[in-house]
C-alpha cells in the first residue's frame, strides 16, 4: 500500500473539458461497480522501494466543486463530487498473482475498499454544511485534512497488525477482512479498530445494509456484497431491481466466490461458484440481504443464463425463476448441460434468511443436457427464458402483469 494523495481541485481552476462527471484523476480509474481482478494491476515493482512487496495499490482520493451558489444568510453552499482512483502505477509480481491469487487479491481488495469508504465519508462531510464567502478554500481543507488522518491512520493500521515486520498474520486479515466489510456494508468508519466479537456478523445470512441515498444499484451491490464474494465485470448485466415482491425496488444480484477442496492430504484445490442474492428493502435506505442460493459444480463454471419472474404456484404472484448452464466436456460427452430453479415469493414483513425452493416444479421445466452423449445427439428442451416461461403457462400458471424489471 502506497501513500494516497488527498487533494481537492476547485471548478475555476479547471479547463472546461474537466467539468464533467467523466473527469478522473491522471493516471487513474474508477473501480466502484465491480471487484477487482490482477488485470486493473498494470504498474511495476519500483526498486528498492518495492524490492520485497508482493503486490500493491495506489488509490487517490480527490473532489472537485461547483462555482457554488450565495444562501439567504450569505453563506456558500457548494455541490461537490469526490471521486476514488485506483491508480495505474498498482502492481502485483507475477509470482504472487499465479501462486497466491485469493489471499492477496483479497488484502489488496481491503486497501481500496477503505479508500473507498474514505471517499464517501468526504462526500458527506463536505456537503452537509455550508461555507464562508471569503474563506471556504480553508474551510474545505479542515474537512478534508481531518478526514485525511484518519484515512491514514486506518491504512497504517491495517497492514502494521497484518504484515508486522514482513509477515502475513492470517488471523489479523481475517480480522481485517470482517472489519472492512462491516464499514462497508454500514458505510462508516467506525469499526475498523472493532473486536471479532462486533464485526463477526458480517458472516451470518440476513444482514442489514445502509444504501447511500441516490447511489446507483451497482455500487450498492458492490459494496453491501458479502464476505469473500467478488462482484466481476459479467454479473453487472444480470443485476436487476423490481418490484416483483415488494413496493419498493428490490434488487437480486449474483456473485462468484472461490472455494477450496483438499482429497486424501493433497494440495488444496480452488473451485468457483455463483451465490445469488436478493436486497429487500426493510426501512428508509436500509435493506436485508438475503440468499437466494448457491451455483456450484466443482470445477465446471456455472453460468447463469437468464433470472425472471413468472407465476409457478397457485397464487398470483410471481416467482423467482433461474436458469443456469454449465459445459460437460469429457470421455462420454461434449455439450452443455442446463437447469432450472424456481423461488418462492417473500412476505416483506417476515423477511427469510435464505428462499425456499419449488423443486417439484422446477424439475418439470429443467433443460437437461444439450449436445453430444455416447455419440448420440441430445437437444435440451428448456434453456432461454421464453421456453420456461411458456412452459410454466402450458402447465397452468397464470402470469399476471408486474411493473417492469430493470435489467442492467
Amino acid at each position: 500500500m502506497r501513500l494516497l494523495i488527498l487533494f481537492a481541485i476547485l471548478t475555476a481552476h479547471l479547463p472546461a473539458l474537466c467539468q464533467t462527471d467523466d473527469w478522473i484523476a491522471p493516471e487513474g480509474k474508477i473501480i466502484n461497480y465491480r471487484t477487482l481482478n490482477w488485470n486493473d494491476f498494470i504498474g511495476k515493482p519500483r526498486g528498492e522501494e518495492d524490492k520485497y512487496t508482493l503486490a500493491a495499490v495506489c488509490p487517490a482520493i480527490y473532489y472537485y466543486a461547483d462555482s457554488g451558489h450565495i444562501l439567504p444568510n450569505g453563506r456558500v453552499a457548494f455541490k461537490f463530487t469526490v471521486k476514488c482512483a485506483f491508480q495505474s502505477d498498482a502492481f502485483v509480481r507475477e509470482a504472487t498473482a499465479k501462486e497466491h491469487t485469493n489471499y492477496y487479491l483479497i488484502h489488496e481488495q481491503n486497501h481500496y475498499d477503505i479508500a473507498l469508504t474514505y471517499a464517501r465519508l468526504l462526500q458527506q462531510q463536505l456537503s452537509a454544511r455550508d461555507y464562508s464567502k471569503d474563506n471556504y478554500s480553508d474551510e474545505m481543507d479542515k474537512v478534508n485534512e481531518a478526514l485525511y488522518k484518519n484515512y491514514r491512520k486506518t491504512q497504517t493500521s491495517y497492514d502494521g497488525e497484518v504484515n508486522p515486520e514482513g509477515r502475513m498474520a492470517k488471523e489479523k486479515q481475517y480480522l481485517w477482512d470482517m472489519r472492512v466489510r462491516k464499514c462497508m456494508e454500514q458505510n462508516t468508519d467506525e469499526f475498523y479498530a472493532s473486536p471479532e466479537a462486533v464485526v463477526a456478523t458480517v458472516r451470518g445470512l440476513g444482514q442489514t445494509v445502509k444504501r447511500i441515498p441516490g447511489e446507483p444499484a451497482r455500487q450498492f451491490v458492490v459494496r453491501a456484497r458479502p464476505l469473500y464474494t467478488e462482484y466481476p465485470q459479467e454479473m453487472v448485466s444480470r443485476l436487476i431491481e423490481t418490484q416483483a415482491w415488494t413496493v419498493e425496488k428490490s434488487i437480486i444480484a449474483f456473485y462468484t466466490q472461490k472455494y477450496y477442496l483438499s482429497e486424501d492430504g493433497m494440495t488444496p484445490k480452488d473451485y468457483l461458484r455463483v451465490l445469488a442474492f436478493a436486497f429487500v428493502p426493510n426501512g428508509k435506505d436500509t435493506y436485508r440481504r438475503v440468499l437466494i442460493d448457491t451455483f456450484s459444480n466443482l470445477d465446471k463454471p456455472v453460468k447463469i443464463v437468464a433470472a425472471f419472474f413468472a407465476n409457478a404456484d397457485s397464487d398470483a404472484t410471481r416467482e423467482l425463476v433461474i436458469v443456469t448452464s454449465t459445459a460437460q466436456r469429457d470421455a462420454r460427452s461434449n455439450g452443455t448441460h442446463y437447469s432450472t430453479r424456481i423461488y418462492d415469493n417473500i412476505k416483506p414483513k417476515a423477511l427469510p434468511a435464505k428462499l425456499k425452493k419449488l423443486d417439484d416444479v422446477a424439475a418439470k421445466v429443467s433443460g437437461g443436457f444439450d449436445g453430444d452423449m455416447d455419440g448420440r445427439p441430445l437437444k435440451a428442451k428448456y434453456k432461454t427464458e421464453a421456453e420456461v416461461a411458456e412452459a410454466l403457462t402450458k402447465m397452468g400458471y397464470i402470469t399476471v402483469p408486474l411493473p417492469p424489471v430493470i435489467t442492467y
